[in-house]
C-alpha cells in the first residue's frame, strides 16, 4: 500500500488520484510524438507543416507528420483537463465550466501544467465563495458558474500572462547575460526553467533560447556554446520523467499503484525528450515533484555547460544521437540530475507524518484487528 500520509487527505488524496485519469492521455500523447520521431526521423518536427501542406498520404513521413501534430496538439490542451479536474476535486460540478475555461485561458497563453493547476484552484475556490453568497430564489442556475468563469478567466489572462511575460523576458534578459559571463549558472537557470512547468510558458522559454542558437541549415557552422547550451536543455527536459521512474523503483511504497504503473512507461518519454511526460507525477504530488526536478535539472544543465557535450537539435534526445557531440558525456550530465531528482523526491516523499490513527473504532476491532467493513 502507498504511504498514508497527513496530505493524502481531501484536495491532496484527490490530485493523486489523478494518474488513472492523466497518466494514459500524456503517455498515449507523448507515444505519438515518439512514434513521428521514429517513423519521420527527428527532421519532421521542422518540416512537418510543410509536409502536411503537400498532403501525400501514399509517402510514410506523411503519416508521421500528422502523429506529430496530433501528440503536439494532445499535450497542449493538458491545462485544459488539469484545471476542470482540479476545479471539480474542489467544488464538484459547478465548477466543471469555469475550470475548462479557466484551463483554455492557460492553453491559449501556452501557461502549461502550473497555469492550469492554478486555473483550477482560482474556479475551485470561487465556486465554492459564490455558493455562500445568498440568492433569491429565481436565480438563473447558469448566473453561478458564469460568474465563476468570468472571476477565472480574468484572472489567468491578466495576472497570469502578465506575470508570466514579465517573467520570462526577465529571465531570458538573464540567459543572455550569462551566457557570456558564467556559463555553469547559465546551465542552472536553463534547468531550473526547463523542469519548473514541464513544457508551459517557462519551459519553452528555455528550449527557445537554446534553439535560436542551433537554428540554422548548415550544422558546420554552428557555435560550440549554441549547441552546448542547446544540449543543456535536452538534458535537464529528460531527467524528470526518468527519474520518477527511479524513484518509483527504488520505494515503490511512496508510491499509488497507478504511478508504479505509469512509471513503467514514463522513462521514455524522458529519454526522447518528452519532459510533459513527468505531469502526471507531478499534478498528483506538485509541492515535491516539481522542486525535485528543478533541482536535478539544475545538475544537468550545470554539468552539461561544465563538460561541453553538444546537440545540433532541439528534440528527440537518444534518438537525436547521431546530432550529438560527446554523448558519453551527455549521459553523465543526464545520469547526475536523474540521480539528484529521484533522490530528493524519495526523501521528500519520507518526510511526510503518518496520519493520526483514528479513534472511531470499537475497541473490539482494534484488539482483534479484524478487517470489517467500517474499518476497510
Amino acid at each position: 500500500m502507498p504511504h498514508t500520509t497527513d496530505t493524502d487527505t481531501g484536495l491532496g488524496r484527490r490530485l493523486t488520484a489523478n494518474v488513472p485519469h492523466f497518466g494514459p492521455y500524456v503517455a498515449i500523447a507523448a507515444a505519438l510524438n515518439i512514434l513521428a520521431l521514429v517513423l519521420g526521423g527527428t527532421g519532421i518536427t521542422d518540416t512537418a507543416d510543410q509536409i502536411l501542406g503537400t498532403g501525400d498520404w501514399t509517402q510514410l513521413h506523411t503519416w508521421a507528420a500528422l502523429l506529430l501534430k496530433i501528440g503536439i496538439s494532445g499535450l497542449g490542451f493538458l491545462p485544459v483537463g488539469v484545471a476542470a479536474y482540479v476545479a471539480h476535486c474542489i467544488a464538484g460540478r459547478p465548477a466543471l465550466v469555469p475550470g475548462l475555461l479557466g484551463g483554455m485561458a492557460a492553453m491559449g497563453m501556452e501557461g502549461g501544467l502550473l497555469v492550469g493547476l492554478s486555473a483550477g484552484l482560482i474556479a475551485g475556490a470561487t465556486t465554492l465563495a459564490l455558493q455562500r453568497v445568498p440568492v433569491p430564489a429565481k436565480t438563473p442556475p447558469t448566473l453561478l458558474p458564469l460568474l465563476a468563469s468570468l472571476i477565472t478567466s480574468s484572472t489567468v489572462f491578466v495576472l497570469a500572462d502578465v506575470l508570466l511575460n514579465s517573467l520570462t523576458t526577465w529571465l531570458h534578459d538573464k540567459m543572455a547575460y550569462l551566457e557570456f559571463h558564467d556559463t555553469a549558472l547559465l546551465g542552472v537557470f536553463l534547468g531550473l526553467m526547463v523542469c519548473s512547468d514541464l513544457g508551459g510558458m517557462i519551459s519553452k522559454t528555455a528550449v527557445a533560447f537554446g534553439t535560436v542558437g542551433v537554428s540554422g541549415y548548415d550544422t558546420s557552422k554552428l557555435s560550440p556554446i549554441d549547441m552546448t547550451i542547446m544540449a543543456a536543455v535536452v538534458a535537464a527536459g529528460m531527467v524528470p520523467p526518468l527519474a520518477l521512474t527511479l524513484a518509483t523503483l527504488v520505494r515503490r511504497t511512496l508510491f499509488t499503484d497507478a504511478e508504479r504503473a505509469y512509471g513503467k512507461a514514463s522513462w521514455l518519454f524522458g529519454a526522447t525528450f518528452v519532459p510533459e511526460g513527468a505531469i502526471p507525477f507531478a499534478l498528483a504530488d506538485p509541492l515535491r515533484v516539481i522542486p525535485a526536478s528543478m533541482a536535478g535539472g539544475a545538475v544537468s544543465g550545470a554539468l552539461v555547460m561544465t563538460l561541453n557535450p553538444t546537440i545540433s537539435v532541439p528534440y528527440g534526445g537518444v534518438l537525436a544521437v547521431g546530432d550529438m557531440g560527446k554523448p558519453l558525456l551527455f549521459a553523465v550530465a543526464v545520469a547526475a540530475g536523474v540521480l539528484v531528482t529521484a533522490g530528493v523526491t524519495v526523501a521528500l516523499k519520507s518526510l511526510r507524518r503518518p496520519a493520526p490513527a483514528t479513534t472511531r473504532a470499537t475497541p473490539a476491532r482494534v484488539r482483534t484487528g479484524r478487517k470489517t467493513s467500517a474499518a476497510v
